[in-house]
């Protein structure tokens, strides 16, 4: 009798652990995540690397100019203000 008690418990929590894994498996959970198309995202996200790109290549500038000194610290005095 408590073999088999034992046996019907064990089969339950199984059942139940093998639930919980499947309802709250990485990929199930990637699809909860999936966000639609945001269009002004997307925008935002275009004119901010577009900016990152120029800064970049003002930086590369002033790294190959006469003084790299100055030209940075300049640049990263008229950004603070």
């Amino acid at each position: 009798m408590t073999d088999s008690l034992t046996l019907i418990i064990v089969g339950i929590l199984a059942a139940v652990a093998a639930f919980f894994k499947l309802r709250f498996s990485d990929k199930n959970q990637s699809q909860h995540f999936n966000l639609p198309k945001n269009k002004v995202a997307k925008v935002a996200r275009e004119i901010s690397d577009k900016e990152f790109q120029e800064n970049l290549k003002a930086i590369k500038e002033d790294l190959e100019g006469d003084s790299p000194a100055d030209d940075l610290a300049s640049r990263g005095n008229t950004r603070r203000r």
